[in-house]
């Protein structure tokens, strides 16, 4: 069973935008839409409810949960099985094809605790995301952000992390990122409020299960980027915390990277 989480607010537009892309390409996959609706005052209600059997909708009170806090709900009530799939689903992605979701299921190997996928900005052919490296200043970024897709941004690497924006795992390797929650549910960490939450699952997921994360190149997805944080940048008024944070948890436990990829268009290439 594949279980999909999206947090969405006043994202109605989007939503549907998504919906229309999505729903082509989870043919003949066995899942579940759980999408969490923070507070919209839109028509995300209405709509989504319309949407079948399959589309699940937690009507949340309002948006001061940040995504750490959503995903974690949402998982909770979609209780799954340890063996289910769990895909993070961004509300301002869209399909380019109907093969993206199961080359990433593909590519989900018993080595594998983690998939990423290459990320396109919205009718372009310019990369958001080709995996994800850690500069000098010890932080992460987008590897290849702003520049063409080409060939070797179509192929299958290993990072020490991808972006959460479209991310996929098992459940229970999504429980074994942090089990020291103040919900008391195990699965990202709280403490990161609207950044680095994905890339500090990827760390913990590759130190705890010993498992690789992996970035899928032969997908066509777009993704906006950042869309709801645009509208209420809450991100921002917490940047000193979280780096601090990350920084002083995961110290010594990752390596600066950046040149090893951008010098080598070979390295750490899944053949």
């Amino acid at each position: 069973m594949l279980r999909l989480l999206t947090l969405s607010w006043q994202g109605c537009n989007k939503l549907s935008k998504l919906k229309e892309t999505l729903i082509p390409a989870l043919a003949d996959i066995d899942y579940t839409w759980h999408i969490k609706s923070n507070g919209c005052t839109d028509n995300t209600i209405e709509t989504a409810s319309t949407w079948g059997d399959k589309v699940k909708l937690a009507k949340y009170k309002d948006n001061s949960q940040n995504f750490s806090e959503g995903m974690n709900y949402l998982f909770n009530l979609a209780s799954p099985q340890d063996d289910d799939l769990i895909l993070f689903l961004n509300n301002d992605v869209s399909f380019g094809d109907t093969t993206s979701i199961k080359k990433m299921i593909d590519a989900l190997k018993d080595d594998v605790g983690v998939v990423g996928a290459k990320l396109l900005y919205p009718n372009t052919n310019k990369l958001q995301h080709a995996g994800v490296v850690f500069h000098n200043n010890r932080l992460p970024v987008h590897f290849r952000r702003h520049e063409m897709d080409d060939n070797n941004s179509q192929k299958n690497r290993v990072f020490q992390a991808v972006t959460g924006a479209v991310m996929l795992m098992k459940a229970k390797d999504y429980k074994a990122i942090c089990k020291t929650n103040k919900s008391g549910i195990d699965g990202l960490c709280e403490e990161l409020v609207w950044c680095f939450d994905d890339i500090d699952a990827c760390l913990a997921i590759s130190h705890n299960t010993k498992k690789k994360i992996v970035y899928c190149g032969d997908t066509k997805i777009f993704h906006e980027e950042s869309a709801s944080l645009k509208l209420n940048p809450i991100n921002k008024l917490y940047m000193q915390h979280n780096v601090s944070y990350f920084i002083s948890k995961w110290n010594n436990k990752y390596s600066v990277d950046i040149f090893r990829y951008s010098e080598n268009n070979q390295y750490n290439l899944i053949k």
